[in-house]
């Protein structure tokens, strides 16, 4: 019987045996486009420019936002136009459109990016983000190393990050990206610290699949130093289940890490891509995981949380009226309990209340 052969959705090409056929192009997307718009603006409707589609592969299109902060939402169809829609000061993302084939798989995407300015006055503002997907495909040693001029310190050798991957961590093995740039400046202004992790699937359900997704005041050589807070998921029944764990000490002092009671995400237990929010004042955390970037509206909203938000404190702040709380020094990073639930750290936001 002969062997069928494999069929290469994005690029059209046929591997196995040759039957005298050319290789289809591929599907290109046009070139990225964007519009920023004033406080109390309108965001523009898109349209889309076509797709080079040099073998008439394109089925259909689906339309997908990713908001960096607020609601805008956009509806249409095909090219467009597509309408935003409840946008409001401040309101960033992206409006993504994907050709795809008969089979739905995906061709090529097209972004449009977008951004209504925030009124004047205090608002949380982006102050660091880093892609580790972008980054040069490197191998990792143990220690501390620059890739691209991103500190990220391992604590084994054999981890890996970039070339359209996140940062890997092996099992029970720390990984730190230092984003002491955020914290240096205004060091008492509320900080928000979003990680986005992701994994092929989960491996299991319970604590023994955990989690981590990790801020810390110190790097590899100062594990478990104070202040120290993050997130701690993992399937439980059909819910993704949350716990915050931190440490309630002063700077000066380590110790180990307290837990929160849970929240359960009813119906998320197979979700295998989540934003860690580690939002600080002080020694207060307030902690909360979603399936997209949530950034708070304002401080109000911070300081009101819905459900879903664990809020901990430190229970021993041995001094008081100090210049500043936080150190100089501070880390994102990633611990994952089973080696068959691994999630890789893919991107790292700050943002400062100022």
């Amino acid at each position: 019987m002969p062997i069928a052969p494999c069929f290469d959705p994005t690029t059209g090409a046929s591997g196995g045996a040759s039957g005298g056929g050319g290789t289809v192009q591929p599907v290109t997307a046009p070139a990225p486009t964007s519009q920023a718009v004033a406080a109390g603006g309108t965001l523009s409707a898109k349209t889309f420019s076509a797709f080079t589609d040099p073998g008439s592969r394109i089925d259909n299109y689906v339309a997908t936002t990713t908001t960096a902060s607020g609601s805008t939402s956009w509806s249409g169809s095909g090219l467009g136009a597509y309408t935003p829609s409840g946008s409001a000061d401040g309101d960033a993302g992206t409006l993504s459109l994907t050709a795809r084939d008969s089979s739905n798989n995906p061709l090529a995407t097209a972004v449009h990016s977008y951004e209504r300015a925030s009124a004047a006055g205090a608002g949380w503002v982006n102050s660091l983000t880093i892609d580790l997907t972008g980054l040069s495909s490197t191998t990792l040693s143990a220690g501390s190393q620059v890739v691209d001029g991103v500190t990220i310190e391992c604590q084994d050798a054999g981890e890996t990050v970039g070339g359209g991957a996140g940062l890997s961590a092996a099992a029970t093995k720390n990984v730190f990206v230092d984003v002491a740039s955020a914290f240096s400046g205004n060091v008492e202004n509320p900080k928000l610290l979003v990680m986005k992790t992701t994994m092929s699937s989960w491996g299991g359900s319970g604590t023994g699949h955990a989690v981590r997704a990790r801020m810390y005041s110190a790097g590899i050589s100062s594990v478990g130093a104070a202040p120290a807070a993050q997130t701690r998921f993992y399937p439980s029944g059909s819910a993704m289940r949350l716990q915050a764990q931190w440490q309630h000490r002063y700077p000066t002092s380590t110790g180990s890490f307290s837990s929160s009671s849970s929240y359960d995400h009813a119906g998320d237990s197979a979700v295998t891509a989540w934003y860690s929010h580690i939002a600080v004042i002080r020694g207060t955390y307030y902690v909360w995981i979603s399936k997209t970037l949530d950034v708070p509206t304002s401080l109000e909203d911070l300081l009101t949380p819905d459900a879903g938000t664990i809020v901990a404190a430190i229970n021993a702040y041995s001094v008081v009226g100090t210049a500043a709380y936080f150190p100089s020094t501070m880390f994102a990073g990633l611990y994952n309990q089973s080696a068959s639930s691994l999630a890789k750290l893919e991107e790292i936001k700050a943002y400062e209340y100022r």
